[in-house]
């Protein structure tokens, strides 16, 4: 009985981590801006063929946040299928 309850227990605990979502930038240094929009300040560049993490994309997949950098064009991305469409329904502007 011991050894089905630890059995049991280490297959609760012992669980594969879920992939995160990748991209690669394609076509130039892209810009990074503060929000989902050519409107929006550009804060920096990612360089031609880096591999990028995303949080979320807009409904429309037409901006992706990258993890803890910022906004892209999501048409300078690579790996579609990556690219998650869920961004907060509140999102009210610049920052993040």
């Amino acid at each position: 009985m011991r050894i089905l309850f630890v059995a049991a227990l280490a297959a609760l605990t012992i669980t594969p981590a879920l992939a995160e979502p990748t991209a690669r930038v394609s076509g130039g240094n892209i810009a990074v801006r503060t929000g989902p929009g050519m409107f929006y300040g550009i804060i920096g560049r990612i360089p031609d063929g880096t591999e990028v993490t995303l949080d979320y994309c807009t409904r429309d997949d037409r901006w992706c946040f990258v993890t803890d950098t910022g906004w892209v064009d999501a048409s300078w991305l690579v790996g579609w299928s990556a690219k998650m469409r869920v961004t907060p329904p509140d999102f009210s502007g610049p920052g993040w």
